[in-house]
């Protein structure tokens, strides 16, 4: 029994100093890591004296720095500027760029210089002043300069970043085409110089040009078009705009259409709508001087005068200018801005010069005063009475309408005691006629006389002018569009 409390004794001193053991040794550790000379403490002194060491040398590489300049400078103390430069924003005008330098320069000289940096190119500017005639993909540099060196410095490039504004206006449709012309806002870097505008229909690129008017061609009729146009700056900006139009039905022309002695509607200058027969169509043999005239079916008015009854004067000079007299009011009723008729004359004139006055003077048979101031005997009228008598409706030549009218044309009955001078007229038969304006006789006597009659235009249509509608009979007449 004492043998074994012997043991359970000597195994619990064992476990004691065990514990003791394990202790010391833990201790010897932690003093190896953590106390001061511990391999931690170490490391960390390490690493401040790196950093000491190489802010040192900074120390000395930049006072060797200063002291080289210094030689170049000219010798001397090295005093370096310390301030800030900042530039402003940058505005555009008709293609050219200005930008503001802003600097603290604590009495130093602010300086620029543009594109590259030479010594000999430095300029000096006030701070808040504007660098102007810039362009895109210039570079502006600046930096304060104390008259040694410079240590603040700063750069900027211009940029045109803005997309120029494109406007895109539609203007002449028709069945198979579309105008359009366009308006560019670019006050940046200006547009390209080539192929500047690109047009499209759609996502399809139609046609490029220099020109900012444009007709799209070969297009389907009564369709709807996108018309895209896109334009380039200097800078590479891409702008775009765009319309929608639709072209127009596909109508015939007069020229595939007209024959003569069919009808036709004119709208006048007053806005009276004018029942018109062709009077030369496309089948006319002298369709390549005469073009496609239409004449009105009846009067537009009974009562133009000529002549001043009682005044031999007045109404020798409304004789002698009878033939502008009459196409000038005939003019009067042609719609200016329509877009259907070129030139309105009176019936009666020559077709492909209306104005032509190549009589001469008439010389009188008997002795007088009388003699050369009247214009003689033309033959104006030939064309067209013949014409009008050829175009047969419902029985009769279209120059019967019962009604009397002036034809642009004169005649001299002249005998060896008298003379009178005479415009040309239709009768209410349809037959010629004339009527007296002037009378002068071999015993010295003369008077003057004056008539009314009715005014019968002819116009001279465009050519290429649509037909919209109608069949052209006396019931329903064509109808014209530009």
């Amino acid at each position: 029994m004492k043998e074994r409390r012997r043991q359970e004794g000597i195994t619990l001193v064992a476990l004691v100093i065990t514990v003791i053991v394990l202790i010391i040794l833990a201790g010897v550790t932690l003093s190896t890591l953590v106390g001061d000379n511990g391999i931690i403490t170490k490391a960390q002194e390490a690493k401040q004296n790196m950093a000491n060491a190489v802010a040192e040398e900074d120390k000395l590489i930049q006072n060797l720095l200063n002291e080289i300049k210094g030689i170049e400078a000219g010798g001397g103390e090295i005093e370096v500027p310390e301030g800030t430069i900042e530039f402003g924003e940058v505005t555009w005008n008709n293609g050219q760029a200005e930008v503001e330098i802003l600097a603290n320069t604590i009495g130093e000289t602010l300086q620029y210089q543009v594109n590259g940096i030479a010594e000999e190119n430095w300029r000096e500017i006030e701070s808040g002043e504007k660098v102007t005639g810039l362009h895109h993909g210039d570079e502006v540099h600046a930096r304060l300069w104390n008259g040694s060196i410079a240590s603040v410095s700063k750069s900027t490039t211009i940029k045109d970043e803005k997309k120029p504004e494109v406007k895109v206006t539609v203007g002449e449709v028709t069945s198979n085409s579309i105008a359009v012309t366009v308006e560019v806002t670019e006050e940046e870097s200006g547009l390209v110089e080539t192929e500047t505008y690109q047009y499209y229909l759609g996502e399809a690129l139609a046609g490029k040009s220099t020109s900012n008017s444009y007709k799209y061609e070969g297009l389907e009729q009564e369709t709807e078009y996108n018309l895209v146009v896109k334009v380039q700056d200097k800078a590479g900006n891409e702008g775009t705009g765009n319309a929608t139009a639709t072209t127009d039905k596909a109508y015939p022309t007069i020229e595939s259409t007209l024959s003569e002695g069919k009808y036709v509607w004119y709208t006048d200058a007053d806005g009276t709508q004018q029942k018109c027969i062709v009077l030369y169509g496309p089948e006319n043999s002298n369709y390549s001087s005469y073009g496609i005239q239409i004449i009105t079916a009846g009067i537009v008015t009974d009562s133009f005068t000529l002549g001043v009854s009682g005044n031999f004067n007045a109404s020798r000079d409304a004789y002698n200018s009878a033939i502008t007299t009459l196409n000038a009011e005939a003019e009067k009723y042609r719609k200016k801005d329509d877009g259907i008729a070129e030139i309105a004359r009176c019936v009666g004139s020559v077709p492909d010069n209306p104005n032509y006055d190549g009589a001469g003077m008439h010389t009188t048979q008997f002795g007088g005063s009388y003699s050369g101031t009247l214009k003689d005997t033309d033959n104006n009228y030939t064309a067209d009475w013949n014409q009008m008598q050829s175009i047969v409706i419902n029985g009769q030549g279209i120059h019967n309408i019962g009604k009397y009218y002036w034809l642009a044309s004169r005649f001299v009955n002249a005998s060896s005691s008298f003379s009178y001078f005479c415009v040309r007229s239709v009768y209410t038969s349809g037959s010629l006629y004339y009527r007296s304006l002037c009378y002068v006789s071999s015993d010295g006597r003369s008077y003057g006389s004056s008539y009314s009659y009715g005014l019968r235009p002819v116009f001279h249509l465009k050519s290429g002018i649509k037909v919209t509608g109608g069949d052209g009979s006396e019931g329903n007449p064509y109808t014209l569009a530009p």
